[in-house]
């Protein structure tokens, strides 16, 4: 199973979604956290922002729209 690219930066950067949900200012549930990592919801535009701010990356590398940027 692929990781998403989500998750492999918040495993560097050694977040756990609690500080993810932290760092958006408690915008995103960690639970929605998960379903996005999953790939099982697609986040908005503005939850991409949040996260990706989080994450200090741009969307592009946290988000990439092809298995090709992804790598």
């Amino acid at each position: 199973m692929r990781i998403r690219k989500m998750k492999k930066l918040r495993f560097f950067k050694e977040l756990s979604l609690d500080d993810i949900y932290i760092l958006t200012d408690r915008k995103i549930s960690q639970a929605q956290l998960s379903r996005i990592e999953r790939g099982i919801v697609i986040p908005s535009d503005e939850d991409k922002e949040l996260i990706s701010g989080a994450l200090k990356e741009p969307i592009s590398k946290v988000f990439p729209k092809s298995e090709e940027e992804e790598e």
